[in-house]
């Protein structure tokens, strides 16, 4: 990072970043798909030295908060399951126990644990809220969400009441969950939630996760002590049916342990919501304890900006309490200037690790989210992979001190489409046109304009006080000029 707080490799946008998105990134993918790839030797370690809990952002080995997990001769486990690294989905939130191995310089994961949140059949949907509902847990999407090939479209749309899924996220102090990943399952699925225990009555044999009361009177329990299950434990519990009050009837409910807190001077990366703020030197990520120092540094955000749920990854190192001291702390803002671009790519740099679309430079990071929706559906995509023509929808946010350049926080290839699309805040507006990034759109006599609760507006109604606001439209490409069909205000036709 630099002294602007931009990710090393932006001052310089044409010199390569050894760690991103590196060659080596199609081994354990080679594996997966029945390749030749004759596999390095495996590196014993007596105990993990790395722990990592975050989101999957790519394969080729596993890409969690930004570091590559060489997976070759690891314990792979999928709820519980023995599992391979093809069980597992960009945007599943998994923990990676590990060490750094000094010879190879490679980071190599011993075990990675893949646990979802809740599976069950949705039970209500709200598209205005943006949220459902899953064994009595509100589950939220947003931007950040990625979906299942089964769901079509890619998004809320894509879900209706009934519907059998399996949600991976982030968990709120409230219990909300913040989908990262959502993926529909067959008729039979087993009914499954994950969380904290309360409301534990070892009498009536029934506790709360949320607002679901569990009874676990019938269920094998797994990794508790004598006395069972306790407020504050993380459980999960599965079962088969509901019973006529709506409670889940357990058939087993484990005891969840987790590596996120080791030994002193482990090195750790924790990726969540925060769950407890007292100070921004004094606060829990998904109920780990973090500290910050005066050298902590922050990259897309600062210390005034951490605060109860604000999405965070922290990196540092772990005391000898248990407390993650935090040498960095990347801020994940649900920020109203992120844009989206959906188009053809028309220009591919992998040495300076940027695209082009729609005339803007995209550049892509450690921790960018790597989708291949398309007909190709590469497991392992990558930049490498995307060919001149291809389209691609990219949901990122502009770099503070890199000119014109996007910095990818979602990068997908989808199937191509006859219609190209563009949100963000409007730099400038002088009725008929308007401008995005550095992009001049053009609306005409035919283009339908909405407000931000997506009713129709007139054209004047919606240039007054257009300047700063979000705006989303759909239209055509040229090469040089974007002209709308329509255009939204707020997220609109973004989504």
């Amino acid at each position: 990072m630099d002294a602007n707080g931009v990710r090393k490799g932006w001052r310089s946008i044409s010199r390569p970043v050894s760690r991103w998105l590196p060659a080596a990134l199609l081994a354990v993918g080679l594996i997966a798909c029945g390749g030749n790839y004759s596999a390095p030797a495996p590196i014993s370690k007596a105990s993990p030295t790395r722990v990592s809990r975050g989101t999957v952002t790519g394969f080729g080995s596993v890409h969690v908060n930004g570091v590559k997990f060489e997976t070759t001769s690891a314990t792979i486990t999928v709820n519980g399951q023995t599992g391979v690294q093809g069980d597992l989905k960009v945007g599943e939130v998994v923990e990676v126990a590990g060490h750094h191995d000094d010879a190879t310089g490679l980071d190599v994961a011993d075990t990675v644990e893949f646990r979802h949140n809740v599976q069950g059949s949705i039970s209500a949907i709200n598209s205005t809220a943006g949220t459902f509902v899953v064994l009595s847990q509100n589950v939220i999407v947003s931007a950040d969400t990625s979906f299942g090939s089964g769901i079509a479209p890619a998004s809320l749309a894509g879900l209706a009441v009934n519907d059998l899924v399996e949600v991976s996220g982030l968990a709120a102090l409230n219990g909300d969950l913040q989908a990262t990943h959502i993926e529909k399952k067959a008729a039979g699925a087993t009914l499954e939630v994950t969380g904290v225990a309360a409301a534990t009555d070892s009498m009536a044999k029934t506790l709360k996760i949320n607002t679901l009361t569990v009874d676990f009177s019938a269920a094998t329990l797994t990794n508790f002590s004598s006395a069972g299950p306790k407020d504050g434990d993380r459980v999960e519990a599965k079962g088969a049916s509901l019973g006529a009050a709506g409670e889940l009837k357990a058939t087993s409910l484990e005891l969840v342990t987790s590596h996120e807190t080791g030994q002193a001077n482990e090195e750790g990366e924790i990726e969540g919501l925060i769950t407890r703020f007292a100070s921004a030197t004094d606060f829990d990520v998904d109920g780990v304890a973090v500290t910050t120092t005066s050298s902590t540094l922050y990259e897309d955000g600062s210390s005034t900006d951490l605060a109860l749920n604000v999405r965070v990854e922290a990196e540092g190192s772990f005391t000898a309490a248990g407390v993650l001291t935090a040498s960095k702390i990347h801020v994940h803002l649900q920020s109203a200037s992120a844009t989206h671009l959906v188009g053809p790519a028309t220009q591919v740099d992998t040495t300076a690790n940027t695209v082009t679309i729609l005339g803007v430079t995209i550049g892509v990071t450690d921790l960018t989210h790597f989708e291949d929706s398309g007909s190709q559906n590469i497991s392992a995509f990558k930049l490498a992979d995307v060919q001149i023509g291809d389209w691609l929808d990219i949901r990122g946010r502009e770099s503070p001190s890199a000119g014109n350049l996007i910095v990818a926080t979602r990068f997908e290839r989808v199937h191509p489409g006859s219609k190209v699309r563009l949100g963000g805040i409007v730099k400038t507006a002088t009725q008929p046109n308007f401008t995005i990034l550095s992009i001049n759109v053009s609306t005409t006599p035919t283009t339908l304009f909405s407000d931000g609760s997506d009713a129709p507006v007139g054209a004047a109604a919606f240039f007054l006080n257009l300047t700063g606001q979000r705006a989303a439209v759909v239209g055509t490409w040229d090469g040089t000029a974007f002209t709308a069909e329509s255009a939204s205000l707020g997220e609109g036709l973004d989504e």
